[in-house]
């Protein structure tokens, strides 16, 4: 396996940093430099930072005075790293053994995919200690024990399971299939993935500037990656678990209002071949309801943006929904939300 470098962006939730490097550096045997961009943490957070960092070589801190955004963060880090095979990593991500060699390994099998994703919890997949998809589970997991460390929710969420024996038992009860995504208007997070950083400078960088704070910029990402020759799917050979929008409350910000100020970032900018996507659908005779109710991103466009009135201008129908609802499909859209609009931590 080649030389990885990983990019991990914090800001504060001090629990899950400690767990999320913890974790990272013993479970990871392979080859690899580690890029910690902290964005204007408390001292609590920077000073475990830079203790981890003195202690280990593989590691490079880089401390901003103040939260300067995921998407400057990751720029930062991709101009660091020494590798062109990089990995983005949320700071609040618990991975098992042996995690990273076995995405590279997808990774080079599959030369036309620029950017993968391994398996998380989502709404289209089932969790195997209850009737709830396992998104639903997660949720709820968290919600009924926000006074249990984060390592202690995990174990209630998989049965007492280790992350490496919960690991085991979500790849093995999925099939070792890649999920390529069409893109757009699909898209996968980036809470953990791997990407050809060549291909992406290519098509305008990990980020785009004008995604300043929090969500969207991973779609963005995704998109520009399908919309130039690039491939983005999601392997089921590795399950990493996300805890899902620790930072964002730890410091007492609102995902919501974040994610709708994103999501009109993202309309502004994608709106031309947003709506042509949908006039293609028109014109091959589809239920436009159904096709938009099939791809998540639909659903917050409906509610947050003019994605409804400008569909309804541009393709003179009268059976757009007032508000799109997504209904996955299998097959259709198997990489949701859970980790697109948790840019940090």
């Amino acid at each position: 396996m080649g030389f990885v470098s990983i990019i991990m962006k914090v800001w504060n939730a001090p629990a899950h940093v400690r767990l999320c490097m913890k974790t990272l550096l013993q479970n990871t045997d392979d080859p690899f430099e580690l890029i910690v961009v902290d964005n204007g943490s408390k001292p609590e957070v920077v000073q475990f930072l830079r203790a981890t960092a003195r202690g280990d070589p593989r590691i490079r801190l880089v401390e901003n005075p103040a939260n300067l955004g995921p998407g400057h963060a990751n720029r930062q880090g991709v101009a660091l790293a020494k590798s062109r095979t990089i990995c983005l990593i949320d700071s609040d991500v618990l991975v098992p053994h042996h995690w990273l060699v076995r995405l590279v390994e997808e990774f080079e099998k599959h030369p036309d995919v620029k950017l993968l994703a391994p398996l998380n919890y989502h709404q289209t997949l089932s969790h195997p200690f209850g009737p709830d998809n396992s998104a639903e589970a997660w949720f709820r997991t968290k919600k009924e024990n926000q006074r249990l460390s984060p390592l202690r929710q995990f174990h209630v969420y998989s049965g007492g399971l280790s992350i490496d024996e919960f690991d085991e038992l979500m790849c093995s009860t999925h099939a070792q299939e890649l999920a390529v995504q069409t893109c757009p208007p699909m898209f996968t997070g980036t809470c953990c993935a791997l990407l050809d950083a060549d291909f992406v400078a290519s098509v305008g960088g990990v980020a785009d500037p004008r995604f300043t704070r929090y969500g969207s910029e991973d779609a963005d990402l995704c998109w520009r990656i399908g919309e130039h020759g690039g491939q983005v799917a999601r392997t089921t050979a590795v399950y990493v678990h996300h805890f899902h929008n620790s930072s964002l409350i730890d410091n007492a910000v609102d995902p919501d209002a974040a994610l709708r100020t994103a999501n009109q970032i993202l309309y502004a900018k994608w709106k031309q071949k947003l709506i042509g996507l949908v006039l293609a659908e028109a014109r091959r005779g589809g239920t436009l309801k159904d096709y938009l109710s099939a791809y998540f991103i639909f659903q917050p466009l409906s509610h947050e943006t003019s994605f409804i009135a400008d569909l309804r201008a541009a393709t003179q129908r009268t059976d757009i929904p007032d508000r799109i609802v997504w209904k996955p499909r299998p097959g259709v859209d198997k990489v949701p939300s859970p980790c697109y609009h948790a840019p940090i931590g």
